[in-house]
């Protein structure tokens, strides 16, 4: 995951809320949200979240048609579930936008769909990607695969196997990025590619690869930044031993 800061709720969708409020407190619920507030209230969320995966760090995309919303390959998640948490089910602070397009398919095996409509406390049995503490909480190695950084932190250990983090499709598309940019040094192996970098580059671009590019953020960038820094450790260690 990577720490999404979240900001002001569309006007929109304020406005909506307020104008049930006043005339038919019974339809202020999220299954009333017209179409038009959602795709709104989606395209806020995508800029937020550098047009990634809130869960899985995948590049989301939207597309625009005579100046509205025609596709997204996104749906809203509700970190707190809709119907574990209804009071929660029009907060913007519990929205989120995650792969896939249809929050019901679960016939990519991970993700918000196989999330569902868990309950969750937050910090007890599931790390929100809008709590500063996410990015920390994760580790990601040149393989792909990720694990949790401190042993018995449960709240992240549950949050893997609930949105089955550690799912080998995830695992691939993360471990193609990393050999994508050149990070897929294997211990005492020969830097022969060109693609591959050197430890200065490697440092360099744990830094920037965080950093949005045209308002988007790289795909899986928060476990590039992690496999980078690694990957300069290993370089600098074995620059050394060469030097022996």
């Amino acid at each position: 995951m990577r720490f999404i800061r979240k900001q002001a709720e569309p006007l929109e969708l304020k406005a909506w809320k307020q104008q049930q409020a006043q005339d038919s407190l019974q339809n202020l619920n999220y299954d009333n949200l017209p179409t038009e507030i959602k795709n709104i209230t989606k395209a806020r969320l995508l800029e937020e979240q550098g047009f990634l995966c809130a869960y899985t760090m995948q590049r989301l995309e939207i597309r625009l048609l005579d100046g509205g919303i025609s596709k997204a390959d996104c749906h809203i998640e509700h970190v707190l579930a809709q119907n574990t948490s209804p009071g929660q089910d029009l907060d913007y602070r519990n929205m989120a936008a995650c792969f896939p397009k249809d929050g019901g398919d679960v016939s990519y095996g991970y993700g918000a769909p196989v999330k569902g409509g868990a309950p969750v406390t937050l910090n007890v049995d599931f790390v929100s990607p809008h709590h500063p503490s996410c990015e920390q909480r994760f580790r990601y190695d040149g393989k792909g695969c990720i694990s949790v950084t401190e042993r018995g932190d449960v709240a992240a250990e549950k949050t893997v196997a609930m949105l089955k983090l550690d799912h080998s499709a995830l695992q691939d598309l993360r471990r193609s990025a990393i050999e994508t940019h050149g990070l897929a040094l294997r211990p005492g192996s020969r830097r022969t590619s060109r693609k591959l970098k050197s430890a200065a580059e490697a440092r360099r671009f744990a830094k920037e690869i965080l950093e949005k590019a045209d308002g988007r953020l790289e795909p899986y960038c928060v476990a590039l930044s992690q496999v980078a820094e690694e990957y300069a450790d290993k370089e600098e260690a074995r620059s050394r031993r060469f030097r022996t």
